[in-house]
């Protein structure tokens, strides 16, 4: 496991805040972020020292955690960051979870995106779909294009090299 590069001040932080200091003179003291602080305080609180050396937030959550999350923030009428807090998660996934329980329901929390890992390919609009078609015709023009020059090219070198085999010099045209 990786440690925390902050660890230590961390724990100051937290053995600061236990003596009685206030988050505003240990962000100030120990340079370190308030979200950065409430976070850990709410790990320290409840694995102690040893958790804050976990990674700052748990992996992805299932459905069932996700709703069961979501209904507290409803049933419970609690803030987004206090419940963010209380479950080390991002306040800005939570506001993802609650937009989404309440436009689609259970099914909103659902973990998008295809089973096997791979990612859907973009569906293009109709103005891409046009610009898209506009660029292969253009890059067909250029293709036919670039062919017929090295056709000329050929054409003229090969003239060239019939008016040399009969003595006769090429024209400069």
């Amino acid at each position: 496991m990786k440690k925390n590069e902050n660890y230590p001040k961390l724990v100051q932080a937290m053995h600061m805040l236990d003596d009685g200091h206030s988050v505003n003179y240990i962000q100030k003291h120990l340079r370190v972020d308030r979200k950065t602080l409430l976070l850990a305080r709410q790990r320290y609180l409840s694995g102690g020292e040893l958790a804050l050396l976990l990674p700052k937030y748990q992996p992805q959550l299932s459905m069932e955690s996700k709703l069961e999350i979501v209904r507290e923030v409803d049933q419970k009428q609690l803030s987004l960051s206090e419940v963010a807090l209380k479950h080390l998660i991002p306040r800005y996934s939570l506001e993802r979870w609650m937009k989404a329980y309440h436009q689609f329901g259970e099914s909103g929390l659902a973990r998008k995106g295809t089973s096997n890992g791979m990612k859907k390919k973009r569906q293009r609009t109709e103005a891409e779909m046009d610009e898209l078609e506009m660029l292969r015709k253009r890059n067909e023009y250029l293709e036919a294009e670039n062919a017929l020059l090295k056709k000329v090219k050929a054409l003229v070198e090969e003239r060239e090299a019939r008016l040399r085999a009969i003595g006769q010099k090429p024209s400069k045209d």
